[in-house]
């Protein structure tokens, strides 16, 4: 019977689909993947692209303005050494020599910063030695922590065992009580 059923099922459907009335569920169908996929790969490509075009022009415009700023740079260089003598004076177009007092060169152009190191071996011994006596002091701060809690959990512990202990007498003492009190009853029946 359920055969029956799941064939005239399967028939339905396909002459449904036939006659156009139910379409195929396009989720299933390649065509669709292929499509979708086709279309989110072509946006990313784009999105890529735009992203890469941007950069470029980016980097452009900072080496036109980096190549603008040397030139300004040179022809200020130029300028300057035109204006001076051999000595680093500047020239004086006056023909009056008594007034003519030589400007100071100008100052030392800027070094390249180097990097310091260590003044001495000694600094570098002296801070490993601080550094050293700091994890050590770490050490025995830690060390003093896991003594007071040892000592605590000691004290709990014989608090506990004084607890236990007094527990234990009293059910020992109960215990000898029922044993008493039952031997009373068995002498009791013994004597009835």
């Amino acid at each position: 019977m359920e055969r029956l059923l799941a064939k005239y099922k399967d028939e339905d459907t396909k002459n449904l689909r036939k006659s156009g009335v139910v379409k195929r569920n396009t989720l299933n169908s390649n065509s669709f993947w292929k499509t979708s996929l086709h279309t989110i790969l072509t946006c990313k490509i784009r999105c890529w692209n735009k992203r890469a075009r941007r950069l470029q022009l980016r980097g452009i415009e900072m080496r036109q303005a980096a190549m603008e700023s040397m030139k300004k740079r040179k022809k200020a260089v130029e300028d300057f050494e035109d204006d001076t003598d051999e000595a680093g004076n500047y020239e004086v177009e006056d023909d009056n020599d008594d007034d003519y007092i030589p400007l100071p060169p100008p100052g030392p152009e800027k070094k390249a910063r180097v990097m310091q190191g260590r003044s001495s071996k000694k600094s570098a011994i002296e801070y490993l030695m601080w550094k050293q006596e700091q994890k050590a002091s770490i050490k025995d701060r830690e060390l003093d922590l896991k003594q007071q809690e040892l000592e605590f959990q000691k004290a709990k512990y014989q608090e506990g065992k004084e607890e236990r202990e007094h527990r234990q007498e009293m059910n020992r003492l109960e215990m000898e009580e029922k044993r008493t009190f039952l031997e009373i009853l068995k002498n009791k029946s013994k004597e009835n």
